[in-house]
């Protein structure tokens, strides 16, 4: 690298080696059965409150809940949870049809978490609420669109002139184009005329679409009120001519954009929803006067008939009452509809809702006389509500645009009866009747960031209920989305006890206690059977792993010649795991049951590796884990007591750790031995302490692959990274008594790696050492002996 002049520092790796980091010891894997989760995944929890969320909490029948508490309660901090279910075991499920009510399927949403499904009956205290929520909501203002494209043939001075009506009153309003507004206005373009427009004029406000025609818009936003915009005297080259310069069709049959009073919210694929409120409008124009009493009956679906009566005190002057008046009148009675005035000054009245099935219907009051006429609703008849549903291809926040693609069958509008809005929805989740999620706006639309699927399913962020599954009805954009309403979850079932081939799982599946394969766990329990077939096989998978122990415990009922005898059928010379008994007592955590049952007994393991985990945490993996240490810290009592001799008895010739009740002690783990045969092998402590050592190693000698196989490698892994490790252990007491030299090994020379192997890539590294064994019989000797006095004669 090049050098400056003064002083130049450079950072490089040095002589030194990579130090071996100590590998964990104590993280647990349980295979249970629970209320709830993913089966034959291994979960992490950090926590007893991890575990309720993922798995639920206390079931009938199943230890697993209790061996996760005891091993959290009793000093446990990490742990990999697989839960198993037996044959029929199915998740809860409900299918929602279309907002169209037709007999599609739209969505499936089962019991589940984060994408996987969930089975258990637990799924059946579920139900879900769709609650429409769009994200963009709009009214649509008087409007028109050019029939031409840019760019435009302009010239110094054109005109164009701009008339909105507004409750019969006429403004009008002209623009004119200079040459200086354009770059060449002989071929402007629209950007450039819409610029010009929205410079010289409020009254309207100017678009430019998606495929270069101009849009224009009346100002005016109340939704109330039906405003007419014409547009008069334009340039040819802008395309206003027939009905593209005038707005009494609002949204034109065949016409792919609109405006909008707000494009916030809308986005290109959303589906978007059309929907125009029933409405009558009145033939004729409003009279002079209407009788005192007399009114007007007006009947919206969904609502009671609404009779809205006039008085004198209504107008100004009774005697020449306005429509403008007229409109006051109704909407301070009206509920269910509203009024309003159309362009050409006639009497409007509108359903609050809209959509298909809406309607409304004019008739005379019951009594008081008939207003009708008098409104000039005499021969008026009602148009009822519709709704067309699009996918849009534009949105514009800046120009209050949005598009979609052409389609004849979208019948023509009037743009003050409609309401444009997104279809989206939000999902809630609740558990018995109680609100537990809440998830949107969603969308059905696969191509948004709030697709109902991507959303739900999110592994990190989605759902601990509900698993989404979008059933591609065919429906079309927008009528895909679930009908709005409640829908409980049935089908969920438990399922019978699994076999034994369940919690030993399947290798290639990963399923079972093979879940764990991809997980670093060093400790195993499987509290929800003590099959001799289940032990067996734990056993075998932590010998096969190298790197884990099984710990389990003893049927209960089992007395010490039973305890014995099971087992004898898991003993042998190299065993990588343990036996305890007998059976503890602990607190009934179950409301309901606690009352008849205080207490209940379960299978000490989770105790047993909270302890484990404590005990190495406190003094190291080579520690006993036994003895008044290894008190159990929420055991209230035992399966049955035993003498000092039977003790003895079950754990040197039954090979079982005994869970005693010792005075001044507490409930405590009293021995510590595995069921291996061979002394080298007898004690939990050895075991754990080669297990971790062997993954130490292994993850720190990692960099030595593909490094040149020599001298200096050896010598480096040898001297600057086993032994410096080996010897921090012995220095913290992990070792057997002598110096370092006596209680450990290390060799790593040309002897053991020879040319052979160096051709081969072979490099090995052998460690020795004697590990610590823990003082399991106290011998005392008490004797007499001589006194040192003597006797003389003085």
């Amino acid at each position: 690298m090049p050098t400056n002049l003064g002083v130049t520092v450079v950072e490089v790796d040095g002589r030194s080696s990579p130090a071996i980091a100590a590998a964990p010891t104590s993280t647990a894997g349980f295979v249970v059965r629970s209320e709830r989760g993913a089966p034959d995944r291994a979960i992490r929890i950090r926590g007893f409150a991890d575990y309720v969320a993922t798995f639920g909490s206390y079931t009938a029948n199943a230890f697993g809940t209790y061996a996760v508490r005891g091993f959290f309660d009793n000093g446990g901090s990490d742990a990999f949870v697989v839960r198993v279910v037996g044959p029929g075991a199915q998740a809860s499920s409900v299918t929602v049809k279309d907002r169209a009510g037709s007999a599609k399927d739209t969505l499936r949403l089962r019991a589940g978490a984060r994408g996987v499904a969930d089975p258990g009956a637990w799924g059946n205290s579920l139900s879900v609420a769709v609650e429409p929520h769009p994200l963009g909501s709009a009214t649509v203002p008087a409007h028109v669109v050019g029939a031409t494209a840019e760019p435009f043939a302009l010239a110094n001075g054109s005109t164009v002139r701009f008339t909105v009506t507004t409750r019969g009153a006429d403004q009008a309003g002209t623009v004119t184009f200079a040459t200086a507004d354009f770059a060449t206005i002989g071929a402007a373009s629209a950007q450039e005329v819409a610029a010009v427009i929205n410079r010289q004029t409020t009254m309207v406000r100017a678009a430019v679409t998606p495929d270069g025609h101009l849009a224009v818009a009346a100002s005016a936003a109340d939704p109330r009120v039906w405003s007419r915009l014409v547009v008069s005297d334009a340039p040819a080259g802008l395309g206003f001519t027939g009905n593209n310069a005038n707005s009494d069709d609002g949204i034109a049959a065949g016409r792919t954009v609109a405006a909008v009073s707000s494009a916030s919210g809308f986005r290109v694929g959303s589906a978007a929803r059309f929907g125009l409120r029933a409405h009558v409008i009145a033939p004729n124009a409003v009279a002079a006067t209407v009788a005192d009493g007399a009114g007007v009956k007006v009947t919206v679906p969904g609502s009671p008939p609404e009779t809205v009566v006039f008085h004198p005190a209504d107008f100004a002057n009774p005697g020449a009452i306005t429509v403008t008046e007229v409109v006051a009148a109704i909407n301070r009675q009206a509920v269910a509809f509203s009024a309003g005035i159309t362009a050409g000054n006639r009497l409007v009245l509108l359903s609050n809702a809209d959509g298909t099935g809406v309607s409304i219907a004019i008739a005379a009051p019951a009594s008081g006389g008939d207003a009708q006429a008098a409104l000039g609703l005499a021969g008026a008849a009602p148009v009822a509500g519709a709704e067309a549903f699009r996918q849009l291809t534009a949105a514009s926040e800046t120009y209050r645009l949005i598009g979609w693609g052409a389609d004849p069958t979208f019948a023509a509008m009037p743009a003050a009866a409609v309401r444009v809005a997104t279809v989206e929805f939000d999902l809630v989740v609740r558990r018995n009747g109680a609100e537990v999620e809440r998830f949107g706006p969603v969308s059905m639309v696969d191509s948004h960031d709030s697709y109902v699927e991507a959303v739900l399913n999110d592994p990190q962020r989605g759902s601990a209920y509900l698993v989404a599954v979008d059933l591609d009805s065919g429906s079309g954009a927008g009528v895909d989305a679930p009908a709005a309403g409640v829908y409980p979850l049935t089908g969920g079932a438990d399922g019978t006890d699994p076999a034994d081939t369940a919690f030993l799982g399947d290798p290639a599946a990963r399923t079972g206690m093979e879940a764990f394969n991809d997980v670093a766990i060093q400790l195993l329990a499987c509290p929800e059977s003590t099959s001799i077939g289940v032990a067996a096989g734990a056993v075998g998978y932590c010998e096969r792993r190298g790197d884990a122990m099984f710990v389990g415990a003893v049927p209960f009922g089992f007395d010490r010649e039973g305890a014995k005898a099971y087992a004898a059928a898991l003993r042998g010379r190299k065993v990588f795991g343990a036996l305890y008994g007998p059976w503890i007592q602990v607190v009934n955590p179950d409301p309901l049951a606690a009352a008849a049952q205080p207490l209940v007994y379960c299978p000490p393991v989770g105790q047993v590796l909270g302890t484990y985990a404590r005990i190495a945490a406190a003094r190291g993996v080579w520690k006993a884990p036994a003895g008044d240490e290894a008190r159990l810290a929420d055991a209230l009592g035992v399966e049955y007591d035993m003498t000092d001799a039977d003790h003895t008895d079950l754990v040197r010739n039954g090979g079982v750790n005994g869970i005693r009740a010792l005075p001044g002690a507490g409930i405590v783990v009293d021995a510590s031995r595995t069921l291996s045969t061979d002394t080298r092998w007898l004690f939990v402590n050895v075991r754990r302490l080669f297990n971790f050592v062997k993954s130490s190693l292994r993850g720190g000698l990692t960099f030595v692959a593909q490094e040149p196989n020599d001298e200096t490698l050896r010598r480096m892994v040898r001297f600057n990274v086993v032994t410096p490790f080996l010897l921090g252990l012995y220095r913290q007491g992990a070792f057997g008594p002598g110096t370092a030299d006596e209680v450990f090994t290390v060799k790593c020379d040309v002897e053991n790696n020879s040319p052979q192997d160096v051709t081969n890539g072979i490099f090995t590294v052998e460690v020795f050492f004697f590990p610590a064994r823990p003082a399991e019989s106290i011998l005392i000797v008490v004797g007499q002996q001589d006194s040192g006095a003597t006797a003389a004669d003085n």
